[in-house]
């Protein structure tokens, strides 16, 4: 976003008054083209105003910015600066509908990705900041479909988030930087269930861990007590379903090692 930024600076070589063929513009009255010395073109309405002590024509009501490099913006001016709704569209394919002050992201707006993310929620000076909802499709660290939805600052989750992916894992609780940090709930597709404090996307601190993956622990096996770097670490009690076991004392790399 910070080629809009920049539209106050660049030298009007030619201005004229056209009959537009933009579709944005069709039927609004005082349109101008304006051709400037970088080859991008704005196309709309225009006022005369005070800029640094002196009086220049400025973007002023609705237009169309357009960059030579593809970049283009359609939508509400202010002082030659994107500023109320508007639409921003780069060569890549990243588009953005939604609220604009002063030049930057600001209020609700969709933003769509060109690595086929989606985010529908609150900006504030180019950054999701506020309550949003991230569709994450990039196939990488996350599987295609994973959805957060929940509170974002400085363009990362944090807050109190719900993170979801189509295998049927489930987060409810603390995000801080785009991790899980704080108090939360999981529910994994095995059947496990998690509640109690994370660190950095690791169970850390005090949690219960109920065990339904019918593998190493039987159905309804449980852990409560300290955790580290996603394993038992600390004092704990483990109770097995299948036999009435109950294991009380120091747990270490997830093994008990003694009451």
């Amino acid at each position: 976003m910070k080629k809009l930024l920049t539209l106050v600076f660049f030298v009007l070589t030619s201005f004229t008054y056209a009959d537009t063929r933009e579709p944005f513009l069709e039927g609004i009255k005082g349109v101008v083209k304006l051709n400037f010395s970088d080859g991008s073109i704005y196309e709309g309405q225009v006022e005369e105003c005070l800029m640094n002590g002196k009086q220049i024509t400025c973007f002023n009501g609705l237009g169309i910015y357009a960059f030579q490099t593809g970049y283009r913006y359609e939508g509400e001016f202010k002082d030659n600066k994107p500023n109320g709704q508007g639409v921003f569209t780069s060569p890549d394919g990243q588009h953005y509908q939604g609220g604009f002050k002063d030049g930057k992201l600001n209020g609700k707006g969709i933003m769509n990705y060109p690595d086929g993310r989606r985010y529908e929620g609150e900006y504030k000076d180019n950054k999701r900041d506020g309550y949003g909802i991230m569709t994450l499709q990039d196939g990488g660290m996350f599987e295609d479909g994973s959805r957060y939805e929940g509170e974002f600052k400085n363009d990362e989750p944090n807050g109190q988030g719900v993170f979801t992916s189509p295998d049927g894992q489930h987060y409810q609780g603390g995000f801080k930087d785009g991790k899980l940090n704080g108090k939360g709930i999981m529910n994994y597709p095995d059947g496990r269930s998690y509640e109690g404090e994370y660190k950095d996307n690791k169970r850390d601190g005090y949690g219960i861990m109920t065990y339904q993956d019918g593998g190493f622990y039987q159905e309804g096996s449980r852990y409560e007590g300290e955790w580290k770097n996603d394993k038992r670490n600390g004092q704990g009690v483990m109770t097995y379903l299948d036999d009435g076991r109950r294991l009380e004392g120091e747990f270490k790399e997830g093994a008990f090692i003694g009451g």
